[in-house]
C-alpha cells in the first residue's frame, strides 16, 4: 500500500466517512450478510449471555470469567507460557500493517505462516468458543468477524509515554470489541493494567484531535474516579468495546511485566478489503470459516 493510500485509509477510519463506507459495502452484500446473521442461530444464547451483553451495551465493558470454558483457558495458558519462555525478551518486528511498539514484544509473530495465524492454534481456538461467540453475536447484532489474535508482553522502557500507552480509541472498524485475558497477575498499577473510561463517560469526553492523547487531555473531560483499572489475577477475562471506550495500558514500571492475550472482533464486511489473517480453514464448519472471514465474505 502506498504511503498516500495508507494515510487516506487512516483518515477515513477516524472520521464519519467510515460509517458511510461500511453502509455502502453492506448494501452490496445484503444476501451474504443475511446468511451470516442466520448462522448466529447455531450459537448458544440464554440469560447469562444476555446479561453479559447488556453489561457491555450499558458500560462498554463486561467481565467474562463466567462465560469462558476452563479447558480453553488452560490450553491458552499453556500455549502462552511456551511462547513467552521461547522469546528473547526484546520487541518483535511487527508484520506489515501493524504497529511496532518499543514497550512490548509479540511472541505469536513467530507462529505466523506467510503472515497468517494458524486456525487450529490454542490462541485462535480460544477466540472461537461458542459461548464467547454467542455473547459477541448478541452484542454486535450479527455474526462476529475475528480480525486477529495477539499475545503481548509489556515491559518498562525509558522515555515518554507513547502510542497505546496514551489515551485513544481503536479504529479497526466502526465497532470493535476486544476480548482480553491476563496471562500474568496484574496486582497493582506497577503491572501496567488495562485502564479505560467506561462507555457513557467516554461518550461525553469526545475525540482527541490527535489519535492518542496525554492524561491532562482526558482529565480535563472526566473525573479520575470514573476510570476503570483492570486490577485482576492471572487468567481473568474481560471484553471492552474499544471503539467506544477511551483506554490505555502497558505503563509497566521497573521490575514488572504484563502478558496479555487479545482477540479483536469486528463485523463483516470490512470497511477496507484486506488479506485474511488466518491460514485456510477449509476443513472447518461454515460457522467457523465465516467467523474467520473465509466464508460468506
Amino acid at each position: 500500500m502506498s504511503r498516500l493510500a495508507a494515510r487516506l485509509k487512516y483518515r477515513i477510519l477516524r472520521s464519519p466517512a467510515a460509517s458511510l463506507v461500511k453502509s455502502a459495502r453492506k448494501v452490496s452484500m445484503g444476501r451474504i450478510l443475511a446468511e451470516r446473521i442466520a448462522l448466529t442461530e447455531q450459537l448458544p444464547d440464554g440469560p447469562e449471555i444476555e446479561a453479559h451483553a447488556n453489561a457491555l451495551a450499558a458500560n462498554g465493558f463486561a467481565r467474562l470469567d463466567g462465560l469462558i470454558d476452563p479447558r480453553a483457558l488452560a490450553d491458552l495458558e499453556q500455549a502462552a507460557a511456551i511462547r513467552i519462555a521461547g522469546g528473547d525478551g526484546v520487541p518483535s518486528a511487527s508484520p506489515d500493517g501493524t504497529s511496532n511498539k518499543a514497550f512490548w514484544s509479540r511472541p505469536l509473530d513467530a507462529d505466523l505462516i506467510d503472515g497468517k495465524m494458524p486456525h487450529d492454534s490454542a490462541f485462535t481456538r480460544f477466540a472461537l468458543q461458542p459461548a464467547l461467540l454467542g455473547f459477541l453475536a448478541r452484542s454486535l447484532g450479527t455474526l462476529p468477524l475475528l480480525d486477529y489474535v495477539l499475545l503481548t508482553v509489556s515491559r518498562p522502557v525509558s522515555g515518554e509515554l507513547s502510542q497505546s500507552q496514551l489515551w485513544h480509541r481503536d479504529h479497526d472498524d466502526v465497532r470493535t470489541i476486544k476480548v482480553f485475558v491476563y496471562l500474568t497477575d496484574v496486582s497493582s498499577q506497577a503491572d501496567g493494567p488495562f485502564t479505560f473510561l467506561p462507555g457513557p463517560q467516554s461518550d461525553l469526553a469526545g475525540q482527541p484531535l490527535r489519535s492518542h492523547a496525554p492524561d491532562d487531555w482526558l482529565m480535563a473531560r472526566a473525573d479520575a474516579s470514573d476510570l476503570e483499572q483492570m486490577i485482576a489475577p492471572k487468567l481473568s477475562a474481560f471484553a471492552v468495546e474499544t471503539s467506544r471506550c477511551l483506554h490505555m495500558g502497558s505503563r509497566v514500571l521497573a521490575g514488572h511485566s504484563r502478558a496479555l492475550f487479545t482477540a479483536t472482533f469486528t463485523t463483516a464486511p470490512r470497511i477496507f478489503a484486506g488479506a485474511n489473517r488466518f491460514v485456510d480453514a477449509s476443513e472447518e464448519s461454515e460457522l467457523v470459516r465465516a467467523v474467520l472471514g473465509q466464508a460468506l465474505v
